[in-house]
């Protein structure tokens, strides 16, 4: 009998063993740009392990992304906007990870939306000027400017989160689906502060969320695109891919290339 309850034992001795290690650290600033298909899901982790996650797909898929990635808590979760390809699967990870805060603009989120947000640790509605530190890592949030906004702007897109994230020798940006009203504003208010070695193309590579004067300001050696693969409204948009193309930007698609891996600021298409 000790023989024949020894090997389940030790075999859960394994398991458990397994179980236990944690993911090793990335090398350097770590991005993955899941591929969720028409919407948005990025994992960001840093040498010292800590781990953010901006837009979280638009259903319970993004779960098993960031277990499949060794991902047991999460520190921050950033919501650029309150439509469903940005917060469908965020139920699905407060299930399953410990989610210690959640940053959202505040803006056009239902009232079963906010209930989803509160079962975080924390949650903050940011604006223009919110910042964290982490060891070496900042973020830094350039959009919305203030609560409310004016009037004039209706649009859920251009009500987006923009986060600009800082790593000694690695700067990323990520627009949500920030529209011209959006960028307008960024121009006005935070020019100087938008330049990025890659740039998450804002609403999927929509050609009212890159413009020539985007590509200009921000300057992206790399532009990755997430978006499904014969999608219904044609993005990325021809015209983005031509601007990315006359600026020099090397252009990375989910639909086309699944999920994209960026160490530092090399990116290359991930399995």
């Amino acid at each position: 009998m000790q023989i024949k309850r020894a090997i389940p034992l030790a075999a859960l001795a394994v398991l458990l063993a397994a179980c236990s290690r944690k993911p090793r650290p990335p090398q350097d600033l770590s991005v993955t740009f899941f591929n969720v298909g028409q919407a948005d899901a990025t994992l960001i982790r840093t040498p010292e392990n800590e781990t953010i996650v901006v837009d979280t797909g638009h259903n319970g898929q993004i779960a098993e992304l960031l277990r499949k990635e060794g991902i047991a808590s999460i520190d921050l979760v950033v919501l650029s906007n309150a439509h469903a390809d940005h917060t469908g699967g965020l139920t699905a990870i407060l299930d399953s990870f410990p989610v210690h805060e959640i940053w959202y603009s505040g803006l056009d989120y239902t009232r079963e939306q906010r209930a989803v947000i509160e079962r975080a640790e924390r949650y903050e509605a940011v604006t223009a000027g919110a910042q964290k530190r982490f060891a070496k890592l900042t973020l830094d949030v350039l959009h919305p400017e203030s609560l409310p906004l004016r009037p004039r702007d209706s649009s859920v897109n251009n009500h987006s989160l923009v986060l600009k994230a800082a790593y000694p020798a690695a700067h990323y940006l990520f627009p949500g689906d920030c529209e011209e009203e959006c960028w307008e504003s960024l121009f006005r208010f935070h020019r100087s502060d938008l330049a990025a070695d890659v740039l998450k193309a804002a609403y999927h590579g929509a050609e009212t969320g890159t413009s020539l004067n985007v590509l200009a300001s921000v300057r992206p050696k790399t532009l990755v695109i997430s978006c499904g693969r014969g999608n219904e409204f044609g993005q990325p948009s021809p015209v983005v891919l031509d601007l990315a193309g006359q600026r020099g930007a090397r252009v990375l698609r989910t639909d086309e290339q699944g999920t994209i891996r960026c160490l530092g600021t090399a990116c290359q298409p991930g399995r």
